[in-house]
C-alpha cells in the first residue's frame, strides 16, 4: 500500500510539474457580468503528457483531459468582476486528480494579468431619451444622409439606395445620377455625473449605461466634478468615458 502511494503521488507530482500559463483579459470587461478571458497553458516537459487537469480563477474554471509534452493550448475562461475600477489577477490553480483518482493535487501558478473592470451597466429609468442631464449641445454636425438640403448630385456608384437615384437628370444624362444630402446629426450629449440620482456607484452605474447606450448614435461626453470630457462619437469614446468613470472615486 505504501509503495502504491509512493508511485501514484510521484506520478500526481509529476503531471503537474512544468506547467505555465497566461491569462489574456478581453478589451471590455463590466463589473456583474462575466468576461469571456483566455488562459494559454504551456505544458514544458520534454517527454511527458499532462492528464485532467482544471484550472481555475475565482469562480471560473476550464478543463483539459490530455496536454502533450510541449504543447499550449487556449482555454476559454468567463472570468467575473464585482467591483470597477483596477483588478489584477495574480495566480490561477491547477488540480488533477491523475493517475487513480484517490488524492486531488494542486498548485498555484503565478500569472500577471491587470485590467481595467469598467462599471455595472443600469438602466436609468426616465432617461431613456437621452435628453436629461444633457448641457445645451454646441451646435448641429453635419452629415450625409438621405434627407434635408441637397449637396451635390454625383454618378451612381453600384451602392447607394434607389430612393438617392434623380431620375429626371439620369434619364436626360443616359446614366443613372444620385443625389447626396447633408442632414443634421443627433446634438451631443453631455452627461453631468452630479445631476443624476442616488449614491455615487447608482450615479456611476446609470451614466455608464447612458454612455454604452448612447456613443454608437451619437457624440457623448461626460462631466466629473470640474472636468469636462467634450462630447465625441465612436468606441474609442465610449471606452475612454467608460474608463473614466471605472477609476471616479477610486484611490490611486
Amino acid at each position: 500500500m505504501l509503495a502504491f502511494m509512493s508511485v501514484t503521488g510521484y506520478a500526481g507530482m509529476v503531471n503537474l510539474q512544468r506547467l505555465t500559463v497566461e491569462l489574456i483579459a478581453p478589451d471590455e470587461a463590466y463589473a456583474g457580468q462575466s468576461a469571456p478571458c483566455t488562459l494559454r497553458v504551456t505544458n514544458r516537459k520534454r517527454r511527458f503528457p499532462s492528464f485532467l487537469l482544471v484550472f481555475s480563477c475565482g469562480d471560473a474554471s476550464a478543463a483539459v483531459a490530455q496536454l502533450r509534452s510541449a504543447t499550449t493550448v487556449s482555454l476559454p475562461l468567463e472570468c467575473n468582476f464585482l467591483e470597477r475600477g483596477r483588478a489584477r489577477i495574480s495566480a490561477v490553480q491547477v488540480s488533477s486528480p491523475f493517475p487513480v483518482n484517490f488524492f486531488v493535487r494542486s498548485w498555484r501558478l503565478p500569472v500577471a494579468c491587470e485590467l481595467l473592470v469598467y462599471p455595472r451597466l443600469v438602466p436609468c429609468l426616465g432617461l431613456g431619451s437621452g435628453d436629461e442631464g444633457a448641457h445645451p449641445a454646441e451646435g448641429q454636425r453635419e452629415q450625409r444622409g438621405y434627407d434635408g438640403e441637397l449637396e451635390r448630385i454625383v454618378d451612381y456608384g453600384g451602392r447607394e439606395s434607389l430612393r438617392q437615384i434623380h431620375w429626371k437628370l439620369s434619364a436626360r444624362s443616359g446614366q443613372f445620377k444620385v443625389k447626396k444630402y447633408q442632414t443634421a446629426a443627433a446634438e451631443p450629449l453631455v452627461i453631468d455625473l452630479d445631476a443624476l440620482a442616488g449614491g455615487l456607484e447608482e450615479r456611476v452605474s446609470c451614466a455608464a449605461w447612458m454612455v454604452h447606450h448612447w456613443s454608437l448614435q451619437r457624440p457623448v461626453g461626460l462631466r466629473l466634478g470640474e472636468t469636462l470630457l467634450p462630447a465625441m462619437p465612436g468606441r474609442r469614446q465610449m471606452q475612454r468615458l467608460l474608463a473614466a468613470l471605472a477609476l471616479h472615486g477610486k484611490a490611486a
